[in-house]
């Protein structure tokens, strides 16, 4: 068997909303799991807030409606772009690594984010578990750490993170 990969998957909810509903400390994380994971940037991280298109989508009803483009398609976009413009959105980021990639994907009105890690350079899956949990004050976290193999299966193990406390667990195929 010869070692190709670790990947690690973490579903997590927080106690606060503050760094999951924002660009820089999402920007900042993905730059300091490089640092402590030892991976090499190729780029800086790329992050964004959704949706990232509200101005475009805005001018282009605008456009529609100056028009007299009258339809109930065009009602409901009016009406979806009020409604987005005091709701919490989500922010989605990745950092491309020369031995692979991170991203996160967070929603704040649900106080959760998911985050994925791969890479062909091994690494210690507990410095990024660890750096995780208290960069985004994580609350709640299923995570699996997945080593990956040509020529063998994977070894999976899976965790679930509460109350303070990782406790190992066995990992779900299917429910």
């Amino acid at each position: 068997m010869e070692f190709v990969g670790r990947h690690v998957m973490m579903d997590a909810t927080v106690s606060d909303v503050g760094r999951i509903n924002s660009i820089q400390p999402i920007y900042d994380y993905m730059e300091e799991l490089a640092r402590q994971l030892d991976m090499t940037l190729v780029y800086p991280p790329i992050v964004a807030k959704f949706p990232f298109a509200q101005s475009e989508l805005e001018q282009f009803v605008k456009k529609l409606s100056e028009e007299n483009v009258k339809s109930r398609t065009l009602e409901f976009m009016e009406e979806t772009l009020k409604r987005r413009a005091t709701e919490d959105s989500g922010v989605s980021g990745v950092s491309i690594w020369l031995e692979s990639h991170c991203t996160i994907h967070t929603w704040p009105e649900e106080k959760f984010f998911s985050l994925d890690a791969y890479s062909c350079k091994d690494f210690d899956p507990m410095v990024a578990f660890e750096l995780t949990v208290k960069w985004f004050k994580v609350e709640y976290a299923s995570f699996v750490d997945v080593e990956r193999y040509i020529g063998g299966p994977c070894i999976i193990k899976a965790y679930e993170y509460k109350n303070g406390e990782l406790i190992p667990c066995q990992p779900s195929i299917s429910k």
